[in-house]
């Protein structure tokens, strides 16, 4: 039997927040002196077609599936259920008011850029943004975020000034 305590739900909901917000695209390392083929081609088979790739708002399988081939998290979830990290080497939240996250600095997007911290910033608050209407907007809850019921709401922006 699982003992899950408060604590640890809420790790693993802040845990499966990030693996699901501020996706970046990444590619395969080739070491020096490997040959790859003339034609790059990977065949998935997904089941069917997905109804969006908008990380905010997949919900199905499929979706879930390309999402975890295609985007790294800032933190990602091993094969036993442990949070590890992602995008980020390290984090840390003394009091569970504030985490600290240290980005890789070798973490890009597909085009090259380099991944910053505003861009996880702009995912949460695209997530929490009603106009969104993510699914997943009820996870921010769970973690207790400042003035997000009143963001949700639409009371407050998600800088949170009033509206």
């Amino acid at each position: 039997m699982i003992n899950v305590t408060k604590k640890s739900a809420l790790a693993i909901a802040i845990g499966t927040i990030f693996g699901f917000t501020a996706l970046n695209a990444t590619a395969a390392v080739v070491p020096d002196g490997v040959k790859l083929a003339d034609k790059q081609e990977l065949v998935r088979n997904n089941g069917s077609e997905p109804q969006s790739l908008d990380p905010h708002k997949i919900e199905g399988v499929p979706e879930s599936a390309l999402a975890r081939d295609l985007f790294e998290g800032i933190t990602i979830v091993g094969p036993d259920g442990e949070i590890l990290p992602g995008s980020a080497t390290s984090w840390e939240n003394k009091d569970f008011t504030v985490w600290t996250f240290k980005i890789r600095e070798d973490a890009k997007w597909s085009n090259g850029d380099p991944v910053t911290a505003q861009d996880f910033v702009y995912s949460w608050q695209r997530l929490a943004d009603p106009n969104t209407a993510s699914p997943y907007e009820s996870y921010l809850q769970y973690a207790h975020i400042v003035n997000i019921d009143d963001i949700i709401a639409g009371k407050k922006k998600t800088d949170g000034t009033r509206c």
